[in-house]
């Protein structure tokens, strides 16, 4: 038997922790001495500190550790418990993820900050008109690569052809975190519409201001910023009521699933 201050010592835990512990009844002594109070602990609750320890570590809370060494407890609740945390763990992940690439492509964004575009980042040119098939939606961007997924299968099971991919920006003033956004692919002919998918023609445009630019589908790109300098400082306005159109472009895989090569079209006119 261990007294509490030999037992924190040992295990490397602070006296107040295990008493702590005791008031939770999550290690409760081996031995409390009736006389003096003391609180004695074996060496075999070195074994079961250890696992709370270790639990602890895994990001479970005290309570969640109690349930789990408790010895009435199924095992495939205790497998179900670490699914959850593994889950919870990695959309932390991903969540923080994403904010590296933003912070990576703002951090890009900062260091071209005063430095004008040249005439060969930015190519006015006519668009033709275009056949395509879509699907309007509002939702997050990051939501793009499903819909486009979902787009695929209905143009297949349609019997067309998947071609080049577009997405079309529209305007949303009251959209937050959803964005009125339009998934489209380039037709090389017409197949039959039905909703939500609806087959179109659009308009021809004779002067785009058009910016290759290499972005990810989990953040936002600083491309438009960019095309709308370029757009101002040149003496050009953008087109009423025409949305941005992206246009993703053939380009060798990169090692992140998640980026893309596009060019961005806004229709522009004389200001």
């Amino acid at each position: 038997m261990f007294k509490i201050g030999e037992f924190s010592k040992i295990s490397q835990v602070s006296v107040k922790t295990l008493r702590y512990y005791d008031q939770l009844n999550l290690l409760k002594p081996d031995h409390i001495d009736q006389f003096t109070g003391y609180r004695y602990f074996s060496a075999d609750q070195m074994f079961q500190l250890h696992r709370i320890l270790a639990f602890k570590e895994l990001g479970f809370s005290l309570d969640q550790i109690r349930q789990m060494l408790g010895e009435q407890i199924p095992l495939e609740q205790i497998r179900g418990m670490f699914r959850i945390k593994k889950n919870e763990i990695q959309t932390n992940l991903d969540r923080e993820a994403a904010k590296l690439a933003r912070i990576t492509e703002r951090l890009c964004f900062i260091e071209k900050e005063g430095k004008d575009l040249t005439s060969q980042d930015v190519i006015l040119k006519e668009v033709e008109s275009q056949l395509i098939v879509s699907c309007r939606q509002r939702m997050p961007f990051t939501q793009i690569p499903s819909l486009f997924k979902q787009l695929d299968h209905f143009i297949g099971s349609a019997g067309g052809a998947s071609q080049t991919q577009m997405v079309i920006w529209h305007g949303c003033e009251e959209c937050e975190e959803d964005m009125d956004i339009e998934v489209a692919r380039l037709l090389t002919h017409p197949i039959q519409a039905q909703p939500p998918y609806t087959v179109q023609r659009l308009p021809e445009a004779p002067m785009m201001a058009t910016l290759i630019h290499h972005c990810s589908t989990i953040s936002r790109c600083t491309a438009s910023t960019e095309l709308a300098m370029w757009i101002e400082k040149n003496g050009y306005r953008m087109k009423e009521d025409e949305p941005r159109r992206e246009v993703c472009l053939p380009h060798k895989k990169f090692a992140d699933p998640n980026s893309y090569v596009a060019e961005l079209q806004i229709a522009v006119e004389r200001a």
